[in-house]
């Protein structure tokens, strides 16, 4: 990292969640101008839904260009359910590759498990610090939620994997938010 000390500090916010969802609108947005107004440079990555982004584009465009806010996007993919999800990582992945090429981050803020594999790469291959924004323990919450079920070989092999993956974050995090 070769930040200058007189420049405004280089963010890039990744997250799974979009800013056309009403999670986006009300906790990531006011998160992101509040730090915008502190003179933080902040580029925004997300995954958009083509519905949601259909109706809400407009909007959440001209919030972020009052902050001065950079905001990028991905389609989110669904189906298949799982491929899609490392599909989109590995999208989001590209275009944080291509932004860090272009902005030289400082720190990469992930929120959530999906973008939290692109900030140990950007940690890893550039020294950007890495902001691992947990919220919470998610792998736990899917199997005491009822959605995997860990007696299937399937999601222990998803359970194992994902709770190896947190221990990576944990580890090389140089920050954690956890509620």
């Amino acid at each position: 990292m070769n930040h200058d000390l007189t420049s405004p500090p280089r963010v890039l916010f990744i997250t799974y969640d979009g800013m056309t969802d009403p999670l986006g609108q009300s906790q990531v947005l006011p998160y992101l101008e509040g730090l915008a107004r502190l003179g933080y440079e902040i580029t925004l990555l997300s995954t958009e839904k083509p519905a949601r982004l259909a109706a809400h584009r407009a909007t959440i465009e001209a919030i972020v260009a009052a902050a001065g806010i950079r905001w990028e996007y991905i389609s989110f993919t669904s189906r298949p359910p799982i491929v899609a999800k490392v599909y989109d990582q590995y999208r989001l992945r590209q275009a944080a590759l291509r932004l860090h090429a272009a902005h030289q981050f400082d720190l990469v803020h992930c929120r959530s498990y999906v973008a939290a594999g692109i900030g140990q790469v950007l940690r890893q291959r550039f020294g950007v610090k890495f902001l691992f924004d947990m919220r919470g323990f998610w792998v736990d919450e899917r199997v005491e939620g009822g959605i995997w079920d860990v007696r299937q070989p399937f999601y222990r092999t998803l359970y194992r994997h994902y709770k190896r993956k947190e221990a990576e974050f944990i580890a090389q995090a140089d920050g954690i938010v956890s509620l």
